[in-house]
């Protein structure tokens, strides 16, 4: 059970430090509205609060990274405010994502999950390290690389034969 509920909290996450890696080895030009410094501050507590949920799993773990969706929250609402409507680049720069208000209430929405997920009446609690979960976080970023780099390319693939077997059609329906 602390399995599905800590994948459901941290997939986002995941999807976004993976972007954030995967932009960063290709030199792409970083999008995110503030400066460098706190991007990459924000991906390294993203890391570390991911970890904590899967490596030590605790009611504080939830609570942790309930806090930083909550804080996220507000730095979009700030963001918005100060410079508009622009593109974060939240998914890497194949996938277009803007700063609005459904990013914030997404970011709420997640933070009060993380909240329900650490009342103590939900399950059990192990207050210890666990190597399983570490691996289980290693899986997770192995689907969100997948999901970041290979759909995108996948549909831009697509898109690509499409438009050359269009030229074709008329031999295609002969045979």
């Amino acid at each position: 059970m602390y399995d599905l509920l800590a994948i459901s909290v941290t997939l986002p996450m995941l999807l976004s430090v993976v972007s954030f890696g995967w932009s960063r080895a290709f030199g792409d030009t970083d999008r995110f509205p503030g400066s460098a410094r706190l991007h990459a501050l924000l991906i390294l507590l993203q890391v570390l609060s991911v970890t904590m949920v899967y490596g030590f799993p605790s009611r504080f773990s939830f609570l942790v990274i309930s806090l930083l969706y909550f804080v996220q929250g507000v730095g979009v609402a700030y963001f918005i405010r100060k410079k508009g409507r622009v593109d974060c680049g939240c998914l890497g720069p194949q996938i277009s994502s803007k700063l609005g208000f459904p990013l914030i209430g997404f970011n709420l929405a997640m933070g009060l999950m993380g909240l329900a997920y650490s009342h103590s009446d939900w399950f059990a609690h192990r207050h210890s390290f666990d190597v399983t979960g570490l691996l289980m976080e290693g899986m997770m970023l192995l689907l969100s690389l997948f999901i970041i780099i290979g759909v995108p390319d996948a549909l831009h693939a697509i898109r690509i034969y499409r438009e050359i077997a269009a030229t074709h059609i008329s031999k295609i329906k002969r045979l």
